[in-house]
């Protein structure tokens, strides 16, 4: 791939296109180049930051990261031009612009500031010093400001007035005793009142007076309303003083009754006063000496710590500084931001600009081929759901026949079970018509043979009607099937085993009557499940 086609590839553009259209190819290399260049500003603009920083803390690393951003920033704005490609309209097409705007805006500005970092570097190293100084400066006023310089002033002052007393040694003088002084001190202060209560009054009688003679105030000579009124003050102001003067008037003569009282013993107590001075005197000095050292770790400290601010944030508020102070600088910075915002914003503005005019071949070209691949794409998908429409059908139908086989196939189950059910039922059935011939042939036999051995052969009443001695009634020969037995002695009555079977029957004539109960018209073997008394047989029904 040529370096052309490469840098046409960055844009988006299709090479199997280009191909087709050489000529075209330049004009997609021109916007590519721009993109590549911003990517690489974006790289050193990175890892000027980084080393400023010192966020990588090695030169390898801080060249693989700043290429890394150099990479994002390609890519995106790959995103921008790519995504603008494919519209058409022009309303549409700068509603999407103005976002990428502000992007740009946003990327110029990151992009630009490092660099003006790295273009205003001595320039930003004097500001950086200037702040630190005014840093300092302002931290040391804090200091003196704060509570630390306030003891320390104090301890400084107390710890002079003690060496003050301890070198002038012991003396007798009421003077340097603590209740002279501090009487004094009054006095000092009253005289201070009084000397400024004075100048009042000289200034008030002055105007007084000036008043009076016409050469000041009103201007007119005599003694007015003004003039009382200024020598009324004039008076008060007389009176202020006069009562100060004699305040201190008073206090001259307290300190001579203080003095008095203490002239027996005032060097004893000025010794005593110096020997507690020298006892206090090491806890002052060495409380004086803490707060010195406590107030000089913490403005080293604060130096350290300015000195040390040399971050990227101490510089950009460097930079900040200068451009608010200096109009020049403040145009290159402004200028150099603009340029990198131009650059973000140039194939922006060429994919705006392409879009209100003529199509070129090549997007002509490209929206033929995405037209026929779009076609294409239709077709297959379009086969595709077909393919699937078809192949759902035939599943669908496979299952419906197995569906019907398998039904099919169960019906024959069904009725190759009922049909051996059918033939085992008759089989049973024919086994026992077999057997209840037999067992009742055996039965009349015995019977016969009984009634034969009787003096009077009774007489049986059957379901239709009397029989002669002897024979059975008719329907109740051998093999006729029996509905009911008796047994036991001869002549004894048999017992009936139907629960609906007749009661005994007497018929009239000449001799004993046997009674005999039979199957009443229409009784069968259809009454449920039961077994015969006589032949011990299961009953055809319960087979």
């Amino acid at each position: 791939m040529t370096p052309s086609l490469f840098l046409a590839r960055l844009t988006g553009a299709r090479l199997d296109v280009l191909e087709k259209l050489p000529g075209q190819v330049p004009r997609q290399a021109a916007m590519g180049a721009v993109l590549l260049t911003t990517a690489a500003f974006a790289a050193i603009s990175a890892g000027y930051a980084l080393h400023v920083t010192g966020v990588t803390g090695s030169w390898p690393v801080t060249i693989i990261a700043a290429l890394v951003w150099g990479l994002a920033i390609l890519n995106l704005d790959r995103m921008l031009i790519i995504g603008m490609a494919h519209e058409k309209q022009g309303k549409k097409l700068v509603a999407l612009a103005v976002p990428r705007v502000a992007l740009a805006l946003i990327l110029g500005a990151v992009i630009s500031t490092p660099l003006m970092l790295k273009i205003f570097e001595s320039e930003i190293e004097a500001q950086l010093n200037r702040n630190i100084l005014t840093a300092q400066e302002q931290l040391r006023t804090e200091i003196n400001s704060s509570t630390a310089a306030a003891d320390l002033s104090a301890a400084e002052q107390k710890a002079g007035e003690l060496r003050a007393l301890i070198n002038a040694g012991p003396t007798a003088d009421p003077a340097a005793h603590p209740q002279v002084q501090a009487v004094q001190a009054e006095i000092d202060a009253l005289q201070k009142t009084g000397d400024k209560q004075k100048s009042e009054y000289d200034t008030a009688r002055a105007l007084a007076l000036a008043e009076e003679e016409g050469t000041g105030g009103t201007g007119i000579a005599g003694c007015a309303a003004i003039c009382v009124e200024k020598k009324r003050l004039a008076d008060e102001a007389m009176a202020r003083w006069q009562q100060t003067v004699t305040a201190i008037d008073g206090k001259r003569q307290e300190k001579d009754r203080v003095a008095q009282t203490l002239q027996g013993n005032l060097l004893d107590e000025s010794q005593r006063r110096i020997d507690d001075a020298e006892q206090e005197l090491p806890n002052v000095e060495q409380k004086v000496t803490q707060l010195r050292e406590q107030i000089a770790s913490s403005q080293d400290t604060s130096y350290q710590l300015e000195q040390a601010n040399g971050g990227i944030i101490a510089r950009m508020k460097a930079l900040s500084d200068l451009v608010g102070s200096d109009a020049t600088v403040a145009m290159a910075r402004y200028t150099v931001w603009a340029m990198f915002i131009a650059l973000e914003l140039l194939p922006v503005i060429f994919k705006v600009l392409a879009g209100f005019g003529t199509p070129t071949k090549y997007d002509e070209v490209l929206d033929e081929l995405e037209s026929a691949e779009a076609a294409a794409a239709t077709a297959d998908i379009g086969a595709m759901k077909k393919r699937h429409e078809l192949r759902d059908d035939a599943e669908m139908a496979a299952e419906k026949d197995r569906i019907d086989k398998q039904q099919h196939t169960i019906l024959k189950i069904n009725d190759a079970v009922v049909e051996h059910q059918t033939e085992v039922i008759e089989a049973a059935l024919a086994r026992w018509r077999e057997h209840a011939k037999i067992a009742a042939e055996d039965q009349l036999d015995s019977w016969a043979a009984s009634l034969a051995t009787t003096a009077t052969p009774p007489v049986l009443i059957g379901s239709a009607g009397a029989s002669v001695s002897g024979i059975p009634a008719p329907g109740h020969g051998p093999g006729a099937p029996y509905g009911n037995s008796h047994g036991g002695s001869p002549g004894s009555a048999p017992t009936s085993r139907h629960a609906g079977a007749p009661g005994p029957a007497t018929t009239p004539g000449n001799g004993p009557t046997a009674t005999e109960t039979g199957p009443r018209p229409g009784a069968g073997y259809a009454s449920g499940p039961r077994t015969s008394t006589t032949y011990g047989l299961p009953d055809p029904t319960d087979v």
